[in-house]
């Protein structure tokens, strides 16, 4: 299950940044060396959640044990759909 959430994932990474800068241009008529940095953001989002993610698995799983690393896959599962 874990593997086809992390395939998932990283496919719908590398289609966002392959097409998010022609989103950019495209939709908002920016610039392209405008619509290349913002679209670089979301990578750089990506560094800083999936250490997020990481550094509060290993919190929940000190406390609560391996209920508490599922229990954070679910969290970051379910408001991922809630905020896509």
């Amino acid at each position: 299950v874990m593997i086809m959430q992390y395939g998932a994932c990283f496919g719908t990474e590398l289609t966002m940044n392959n097409q998010l800068a022609t989103h950019f241009r495209t939709y908002f008529q920016m610039k392209a060396g405008d619509a290349a940095a913002l679209a670089s953001a979301f990578g750089l989002m990506n560094l800083f959640a999936r250490s997020l993610g990481g550094i509060v698995s290993d919190q929940l799983f000190r406390r609560v044990g391996f209920r508490g690393r599922i229990w954070a896959q679910f969290l970051a599962l379910f408001f991922e759909a809630v905020f896509l």
